[in-house]
């Protein structure tokens, strides 16, 4: 069920999903919808996730998209190739036009995180995106982005 109504209020903030590992809110004025993972998480719980803002992304026709991994750990060989993949699958359906990654300093994480957008811009319509340390720069990015 789309969360976006055709006059939402300025700076209202809408929980769509939470779990006690993963938060996932939509700022209707903004139109960006933000992921923050709680905590680390298992396989089956990040799949949740994932399939949950792709399902959220699509039904509200967003462009903008924040995730928040700071207090994630890498992510496997397996959940990298499955997150590629869907990734692939909901980006090319959707109107994805930014998204902003929130990423702890762990170099890992980060050489995954521009590793796997590389393969997925490969297979995809473009999208911009930009690696943050702190989720307000990457909210303050995607809020400064304006539909022409």
């Amino acid at each position: 069920m789309p969360y976006l109504s055709s006059k939402p209020l300025p700076d209202s903030v809408i929980t769509c999903y939470k779990k006690d590992y993963v938060i996932i809110t939509l700022h209707t004025g903004s139109g960006i919808l933000t992921v923050k993972w709680l905590r680390p998480v298992d396989s089956r719980e990040y799949r949740t996730g994932i399939k949950e803002t792709g399902k959220i992304l699509l039904e509200n026709n967003l462009e903008k998209l924040l995730v928040n991994n700071q207090l994630m750990d890498v992510l496997t060989a397996d959940d990298q190739g499955w997150l590629a993949k869907i990734s692939i699958e909901v980006i090319s359906k959707s109107e994805l036009k930014y998204l902003a990654i929130v990423s702890s300093t762990n170099m890992m994480q980060q050489l995954t995180n521009e590793a796997l957008d590389v393969r997925v811009k490969q297979e995809t319509p473009p999208f911009e995106t930009q690696y943050f340390y702190m989720e307000r720069d990457a909210m303050e990015w995607l809020q400064g982005i304006y539909k022409e």
